[in-house]
């Protein structure tokens, strides 16, 4: 009977500590996030910028943010460029200027992008793990 109460006691104790550890899926987003910072790439939660209704974009999973400021010679004056992939093809939010080729060689997952003066914004639901993020680098550094 001692050793019942003894495994009880321990159970109590080691449970939350077991739950309190990252589940699989965690480790390998935490993982892909701190290889994106290796790669100069800035990995943050923020919202995702409105997405007009005509769209009908609503997003299966949580999107985050892929960001990498731009070198000086690429930066660009203006109002922020944005794009949603939508109805199977990537479109601009506002005005009807087609949309840059870059666009397409980003993976699957990415669904809204941006461009800013000084920055590329992608937003991933981190779906194609590493391949997924080479591909988002390399679609940045191909951008003028």
């Amino acid at each position: 009977m001692v050793y019942v109460f003894i495994a009880l006691g321990l159970a109590i104790v080691v449970a939350p500590l077991l739950s309190a550890m990252p589940s699989k899926k965690q480790r390998r987003q935490a993982a892909l996030r701190d290889y994106a910072r290796g790669l100069g790439v800035r990995v943050s939660m923020r919202p995702v910028p409105e997405v007009p209704a005509r769209f009908r974009f609503s997003p299966s999973r949580e999107l985050i943010c892929y960001e990498q400021w731009l070198a000086a010679p690429y930066q660009r004056a203006g109002a922020p460029r944005r794009y949603v992939f939508a109805g199977g093809m990537w479109q601009p939010m506002t005005g009807v200027d087609p949309c840059p080729d870059w666009l397409l060689n980003l993976p699957a997952g990415a669904l809204v992008a941006e461009r800013s003066e000084k920055s590329i914004s992608i937003f991933w639901d981190e779906s194609d793990d590493a391949d997924g993020l080479e591909k988002i680098r390399e679609v940045i550094d191909l951008i003028d």
